[in-house]
């Protein structure tokens, strides 16, 4: 059998695992920038501590990801390391405990089209989960490094973590231990991604750079069936919503338009979008050309306007 090279790639490493962390319900894990810049840092002593290797990650401010590639007990080893230093920054503002809430899953990469499909589901994922984020320019996850000319001028503009006063590596690693890898590089004080994500690893497994992108951008019943097995939703906007129904028109009624479906097709549609793919009251009645008062009528409790 002939394996193409990503596959090759693929087959000769690994293990690979999806390691998120569950929701914080009730607080935030991290509530400001600052939080979020130490978890960067904690993140990069734990990666060149442990050993294994980080592919993509993302800290959101109640959770964070990581696609990660190295023994299953390594994996494990690093959010242990991670969560008993996010304990001691917690504990200033007298949350400590959120560290323990905070609690791992690790899901196995079995396949390349898996593990493409999550490397982007984590790159996505600040994208989806706020509003106002540029996946691309987030600086708490990978996504701005991934097929990035730019990235060797920033990277130059950080020096080695070594190269900081032993009370500044102190705090850097929240510990009495001052000694730093010196691949750790910082700028005004705070890790980069660059020397602590093998993105060029990630980068492996993609073709190129146009196969990356339209993965991240048109591959979004993947990201969904990603956020089926983690357990997380993937909302959808208004082109995600059409260009499925679009695809399940043909399935159920051999046409690509929504509107020309039978009756008992367009219920079977309907019910399809609302349950598997969480689509809007109003984004269903906006395909089929129906009043939002039709499809509200249907699911009542989740009526609303977007």
């Amino acid at each position: 059998m002939m394996y193409s090279n990503c596959e090759q790639i693929f087959l000769n490493g690994g293990p690979f695992y999806h390691l998120y962390t569950s929701h914080i319900e009730d607080d935030l894990l991290f509530r400001t920038e600052e939080e979020l810049d130490q978890a960067l840092n904690i993140i990069a002593v734990a990666v060149f501590f442990v050993g294994c290797k980080v592919l993509a990650f993302a800290i959101m401010n109640n959770h964070m990801h990581f696609i990660l590639e190295g023994l299953e007990k390594e994996c494990q080893a690093f959010y242990s390391l991670i969560q008993k230093k996010l304990a001691v920054i917690l504990s200033k503002s007298g949350r400590g405990h959120l560290a323990q809430l905070s609690m791992p899953s690790l899901v196995p990469i079995n396949n390349l089209k898996q593990l493409r499909d999550e490397i982007v589901y984590v790159i996505r994922n600040p994208f989806v989960d706020r509003v106002n984020v540029n996946m691309h320019a987030y600086k708490w996850c990978s996504g701005y490094l991934y097929f990035n000319p730019f990235l060797e001028e920033m990277f130059v503009r950080g020096v080695s973590a070594s190269k900081l006063t032993i009370d500044e590596r102190r705090k850097f690693k929240h510990e009495r231990n001052p000694y730093i890898d010196p691949r750790i590089m910082v700028l005004n004080g705070v890790a980069l991604a660059s020397s602590f994500v093998d993105y060029h690893r990630g980068e492996s497994f993609f073709e190129n750079a146009r196969q990356f992108f339209q993965w991240l951008y048109k591959n979004v019943e993947s990201q969904i069936e990603v956020g089926r097995r983690i357990g997380e939703t993937v909302p959808l906007d208004d082109i995600d919503v059409w260009t499925i129904s679009r695809r399940l028109s043909r399935e159920l009624g051999g046409t690509d338009k929504p509107k020309e479906l039978s009756n008992d097709a367009k219920g079977k549609l309907i019910k399809k979008l609302k349950f598997d793919y969480s689509a809007s009251n109003a984004q269903i009645a906006r395909c089929l050309g129906l009043p939002v008062a039709t499809i509200n009528s249907l699911f009542p409790l989740s009526a609303r306007t977007k």
